[in-house]
Parts: structure tokens; sequence; C-alpha cells
């Protein structure tokens, strides 16, 4: 989607809208599709309201009534989400083979969820760079770091520190210089080299900020004001800026992230507490154990199973010793498994 097609009104979607789109018989693919944009629709009708004024707080009311219709009535949205939502992987693809006169380059922020997108487009568009395109598409299953790296070909996301990525990387090639960094972005500059493709790994926001802060109870309030902070800031737009030199440049991240909470579902009862307290503890997923399986007869279904994974579906969580974390990933929510993609021209 250009800037030219961008939504508005900050007007949420209502709730008949969510209802035809997701329990009406279509195909998956198709049906995922439409759901992304709707959330990229809104995300991007926020960019015209005053800077971060309420963002989160929209987002997540935003995603309450579908990720209860995807986790109560269509479930199998999220058994196929996997198979058939188009993906942060396959967008990147996508971009990377277009034919230009500029070179490519990929930056992905590690955590960077839709709560950002709005920032990062009004951050720039304040600066006089408005995007090329955005999009949203859907993390890996789980919604977490390995399960990226594993989809471009990495045993890790540190196989990219210092150029160092195996054959086996889905955007290998003589003329591209991968990195992985974590530096403030303005110590980063020095970073960047000449080379005309890049893929670049920040990991930021997540490692320095979310896991720092997930289970303080104004962890979401720091994190919200910190993120606000950094993608507004003279360094990160200078490290944007830098890397776009001669490249076309796609902003991006690995997954999601989630404020549990304001989730609208904390399981009550004890059957349903103690059976998700015993396979995940805090957790949103886990790998099977075939020592204690998970019981199939659960209706509405609690989880999916993926490659020998168990990921909670929807807004859920439940009371565990000290607490549930207020900042979570790797379960499917839509804060947890969409993620944005932003285009930016060749400077």
């Amino acid at each position: 989607m250009t800037v030219s097609q961008k939504a508005t009104s900050t007007s949420s979607v209502p709730a008949e809208e969510w209802i035809n789109l997701i329990l009406n018989p279509a195909d998956p693919t198709d049906t995922w599709t439409a759901i992304f944009a709707r959330l990229r629709d809104f995300a991007l009708a926020l960019a015209s309201s005053p800077i971060g004024k309420g963002w989160a707080e929209s987002l997540h009311r935003e995603t309450i009534v579908p990720d209860r219709l995807l986790a109560e009535s269509a479930w199998d949205l999220w058994q196929d989400f996997a198979r058939c939502a188009p993906t942060v992987v396959d967008e990147l693809k996508k971009f990377w083979v277009q034919t230009t006169v500029s070179g490519t380059a990929v930056l992905i922020l590690d955590g960077l969820s839709l709560r950002e997108l709005p920032l990062i487009v009004q951050a720039g568009q304040s600066r006089g760079l408005p995007p090329v395109r955005v999009e949203v598409r859907g993390s890996e299953v789980p919604s977490e770091t390995d399960r990226f790296a594993a989809a471009l070909g990495l045993p890790g996301r540190s196989k990219l520190y210092n150029n160092l990525a195996p054959g086996t990387f889905a955007f290998a090639g003589p003329d591209v210089h991968t990195d992985l960094l974590d530096a403030p972005f303005a110590d980063c500059l020095a970073s960047i080299p000449t080379s005309p493709r890049l893929f670049i790994w920040h990991k930021w926001p997540d490692e320095p900020l979310i896991h720092l802060h997930d289970d303080k109870k104004d962890g979401p309030a720091v994190v919200a004001a910190q993120t606000k902070a950094e993608l507004v800031s003279d360094g990160f737009w200078a490290l944007v800026d830098r890397i776009r030199q001669g490249r076309r440049l796609v902003i991006t991240g690995d997954h999601g992230y989630a404020t549990s909470s304001d989730f609208s579902n904390e399981e009550k009862n004890e059957d349903t507490i103690k059976l998700l307290r015993n396979h995940f503890g805090a957790s949103r997923c886990v790998q099977e154990n075939p020592q204690s399986p998970w019981p199939r007869q659960h209706l509405p279904p609690l989880v999916v199973r993926i490659d020998g994974w168990l990921v909670v579906m929807g807004q859920r969580k439940w009371a565990v010793q000290g607490g549930f974390p207020h900042l979570c990933h790797r379960g499917l929510s839509l804060l947890e498994a969409s993620v944005p993609v932003i285009e930016y021209p060749a400077k």
C-alpha cells in the first residue's frame, strides 16, 4: 500500500465488519490478507493523529474483537496461519528480487509491532520522508526470533554478525553484507559499509527494552515511552539515511509483542488454569512433550500444534506464581503475529 492510499480516519473497524470478514467461509490466504490490510489501514490512520497519543491503547482495542473471533470461533484460521498467511519473509523475498537501479537493504528491528508502525511513518513524514509502501505481514509460528531466523535459512540471528552469514541464508550473495547490531542507533553508523545490498538485524527493541521490562507492572508504559523516544530520535533517522544511501530500504521485524496486562481473556476455570500452567508455565508456547500430551478434546482449542510446538491462541492469560508477564510474545494474538513492512526510497 502506498502512502497516498492510507486511511484518513482513526475510527475503528465496526465489529460487524470483523465478524463478516472472519466468520464468512473464504480461502484462508485471502482472509489473512484482508485481516492484515485492515490492521494496516487502522495503524496508518493513527499516524495522522498527534504523535503517540493513545496509539498503543487504540491498537490493542482494535484487536480485541478479531482476536476473540479467531480464538473462540474461527480457530481454523490460526491453524492455517503458518501455511496460508502472507509472511514477512515472503514479502522480503519479493522486495529483494525487484529489478531497480538502486541497491537493496533490509533493517530488521527485533520485536517491531503494529504499535511502532504509526510512529515510524509519522516521524519519517515530519522529516520529509514518506514511505513508498506500507504492508502488514505475518510472523513465523511461534512468533519468536529463532523461528524467524530459521525461515531466513539461519541457525540463529547471531550468524549474521560481521558479514559471516552461511550459504544457507536466503539472501546470501557476493554483493550482500550482513550484520547483527546492538549499539545505540547513532553509534551504528560506522558499521554500515558501501556494499550495494545490506541485511541488518538490530536487537532493539526486544532485547534491550521489552525483555528488561516484561515482568514490571509499569513495563508497557515504559516501553511505549522509550520506543517513541527512539523512533523519533535523530540517531535512528541518521541510521535510516545511512542505510538507504543508494539503496531502497525495508524496515520490518521478526515478530510483534503483546501487552498481556490488557488481554481480554483471563482464564477462570480451575481445570483450564491447571492445564495451561502445567504445560506452559507463564509462556505463550512450548515444545510438545510426548510424556505429557496435550488433550485434543478441549473445545474451543486453546492451542495450535505446529512442528512440535504448542502455541497459545488469542488474548489469553492465566494465574501463575510470580504473575503472568506484562509484555510477551511467542503466542498467536494479532499484536504478536502481525508485523509492519515499511519501504523507503533510496537516498
